[in-house]
């Protein structure tokens, strides 16, 4: 049996033009925290999305731990549709936010699965950095729910798996954010 812990990003900058946000000071602060929640009585490896906030929320972990953070391309965020511009990349998140997965849109479709193929694929203990939409994947796999949005994942929230002989399984959904904005 291998834990395996999703943990959401700090809160990140937000502007129409940002493509690859770094964490607010807020966001920094909550990272740091964190790292000051989880006790170093057990070996966790370290594992982040490519995004510059996802790795920035693990780098207090991994200064506390002494520890490398192994970056995983296959747990970074969502990919943009074609068509779709950096300015329209927020309103056509939250609009997917009230729909289903679409079994027929190959990108999503490649982009989940990958997602599930890397977390199968882990063979120790590990906390995973990445986001809102990795983790709302991950629990609609998990639950077989076609449902997009499964839940709202707080900034640095944990949701913890079991990988047990071959399946995922959900232990515990991770702290939920209240306001409507993710």
């Amino acid at each position: 049996m291998i834990k395996i812990l999703l943990a959401r990003h700090g809160e990140a900058a937000k502007g129409p033009s940002i493509s690859d946000p770094t964490l607010t000071t807020l966001g920094h602060r909550q990272a740091s925290l964190l790292a000051q929640s989880l006790p170093r009585d057990t070996y966790l490896e370290l594992v982040s999305s490519p995004k510059l906030r996802a790795q920035q929320t693990a780098q207090p972990l991994a200064e506390k731990w002494g520890q490398i953070i192994t970056i995983e391309s296959r747990v970074s965020e969502i990919p943009t549709p074609k068509g779709i511009s950096l300015q329209q990349r927020l309103p056509w998140l939250r609009s997917l936010l009230t729909q289903n997965w679409d079994p027929n849109n190959r990108q999503q479709k490649k982009w989940r699965n990958e997602i599930i193929s890397y977390l199968l694929s882990i063979h120790e203990d590990t906390i995973v950095f990445c986001h809102f939409m990795v983790i709302n994947s991950v629990i609609a796999h998990i639950l077989e729910d076609s449902k997009i949005q499964q839940f709202r994942p707080d900034y640095t929230s944990i949701t913890e798996l079991r990988l047990t002989k071959g399946n995922l399984n959900l232990v515990q959904l991770g702290r939920e954010r209240i306001s409507k904005i993710s």
